[in-house]
């Protein structure tokens, strides 16, 4: 159930922001204790999630959906684990924080949060790894992080894409209680060729957390 989101930023094509705005950015602090409803638990990236990038990086869904290089070996591994060790002391990147298992820290996914959208949007991208779908996971780590942007980012609208063909991935942003908006023509490039998207969002209100300030 990866999302088109997921590939652009964690393979290197995220939407562009300025350079005013990047420049302006503060830097994000990762979340310490790990974020955890007590299923799952949302951390940053150690180098022993190498692994499950890997596996994630082979997988044909995540290669249908996004884009991850193909082939993906040892050498795509290694430059996004760095990347996912580096984010966070650089407010140009978008930020990686890694889906885990809080009894035994095993990784299960990762979402990516895009800070490089108009003032007070973000946009999640997530992946969840081949051996932990179908029990909700993703649902779990997208809310996480949706509340954690608001809380931490200050953000006032979560945002997230979809292939319209991609239905696990929606049924995912549904229950974790964000809107269908509408279809996007043509919004994304993905491998190359240019994709219809489904536009989704997440408000404050509808999470019960408090709005930001305005302006």
């Amino acid at each position: 159930m990866p999302n088109p989101s997921a590939g652009h930023a964690r393979r290197g094509a995220a939407a562009a922001g300025s350079m005013a705005a990047v420049a302006d950015r503060p830097r994000a602090t990762p979340p310490d204790p790990p974020l955890t409803d007590g299923v799952v638990a949302l951390r940053r990236a150690v180098p022993a999630d190498r692994a499950g990038l890997l596996e994630d990086g082979r997988d044909p869904e995540m290669q249908r959906w996004t884009n991850t290089p193909d082939p993906y070996g040892d050498r795509e591994a290694d430059e996004e684990l760095a990347w996912f060790l580096s984010c966070w002391d650089d407010p140009a990147k978008p930020l990686a924080l890694v889906v885990a298992d809080p009894a035994t820290d095993r990784y299960l996914g990762a979402v990516v949060v895009m800070r490089d959208r108009p003032a007070g949007i973000v946009e999640l991208g997530y992946g969840v790894n081949p051996n932990a779908r179908g029990r909700g996971v993703g649902t779990r780590a997208v809310g996480l992080a949706a509340r954690w942007a608001f809380a931490e980012l200050g953000a006032a609208r979560v945002e997230a894409r979809t292939d319209p063909e991609n239905l696990p991935s929606q049924r995912l942003l549904a229950a974790a209680g964000f809107t269908r908006e509408g279809v996007e023509r043509k919004s994304r490039v993905i491998k190359g060729r240019r994709h219809d998207m489904v536009c989704w969002s997440l408000l404050p209100a509808d999470v019960g957390a408090a709005p930001p300030p305005a302006g």
